[in-house]
């Protein structure tokens, strides 16, 4: 037996390597949460039409002994269904009785659970919004548009011109851009946008800059990862990367939820801080091991496509 089999290992109390992603995308940034008491139910919708038509100024003039122009407005109601969706980690009952700092098995199963949904919650909304055939206009870079990575793009402009293009059939400017990684990036190295926001050495483009450079209360980053390898595989640069990429969705979508503004979309909750809670649960059956549970009770839902733009291959 040598020396270092008889000392005794310890952790150091100060430092790990983990992946926990702790600002994963927030999909809450790009539509409002609107927190609901039933998993299922009804949004009320107004129509569109019926609150900007006028037709002829002169229907409105009234002489004498005559009535007054007269019109009234539809309501309708669009459904919604949250499906629960639920992962956990089961912790060892020897491993909640002797662990050594930093190691703590139920505060990093906690929030090893919680990384999880949160990421799955950012993919069902690259997948559900970030993608064609959603929005009342799809655009296809080097089509309809440069692409932003080209030398005589001009994303700014380009951004400018599909504001000016929704707020001209709805009335409403989007405010809110959603972008992949890698079009964040190719938005800091192009040359016009360089150029209008005059960047010298000792400064850099950031998303700050670059949402007032757009007149955009919001841009948003999709820079979360994540690896389709199963459980035991390595996570290697072929199936592991972002949610999404070559990707920018333009919305207009309001701080908080209203009865008179609309939205391009909304995110329905229920229950627990952003529809997840997570509970411990003790497993007798397995060995007397603690199971930590999170459930996830949350939709994304489109309610106005005309207020919506989305753009793909923009790199």
């Amino acid at each position: 037996m040598e020396w270092y089999d008889k000392v005794a290992p310890k952790f150091v109390q100060n430092v790990a390597l983990g992946y926990f992603q702790e600002y994963v995308f927030d999909p809450f940034r790009v539509f409002p949460l609107v927190p609901v008491g039933q998993n299922s139910g009804y949004i009320a919708k107004y129509s569109k039409e019926d609150w900007v038509r006028i037709g002829s100024p002169d229907d409105y003039i009234r002489m004498g002994a005559t009535e007054s122009a007269g019109d009234n407005y539809e309501v309708d109601k669009q459904p919604y269904v949250l499906y629960p969706r639920s992962f956990h980690d089961d912790v060892t009952e020897s491993d909640v009785e002797d662990y050594d700092n930093p190691y703590d098995p139920v505060k990093d199963a906690t929030l090893f659970v919680i990384n999880r949904l949160e990421l799955v919650f950012a993919q069902m909304f690259v997948d559900q919004f970030m993608t064609t055939g959603v929005w009342g206009t799809d655009l296809t870079g080097g089509v309809d548009f440069t692409k932003w990575s080209d030398t005589n793009s001009d994303p700014v402009s380009d951004v400018l011109t599909w504001k000016g293009d929704v707020k001209g059939v709805t009335g409403f400017e989007p405010n809110r851009m959603a972008i992949s990684n890698d079009v964040y990036v190719a938005l800091r190295s192009n040359s016009s946008v360089r150029s209008q926001l005059k960047v010298t050495d000792d400064k850099v483009i950031t998303s700050g800059a670059l949402k007032r450079l757009m007149d955009l209360e919001e841009i948003i980053v999709i820079d979360a990862v994540k690896t389709t390898a199963k459980k035991g595989q390595s996570a290697t640069s072929s199936n592991t990367g972002f949610l999404t990429t070559g990707a920018a969705l333009l919305v207009f979508a309001p701080t908080k939820p209203s009865k008179r503004i609309p939205s391009a979309g909304y995110h329905l909750v229920k229950k627990g801080k952003k529809g997840l809670v997570t509970k411990p649960i003790p497993m007798p059956h397995l060995n007397n091991a603690l199971r930590i549970e999170g459930t996830l009770y949350g939709q994304g839902i489109k309610l106005a496509a005309d207020l919506g733009i989305y753009a793909g291959t923009v790199i």
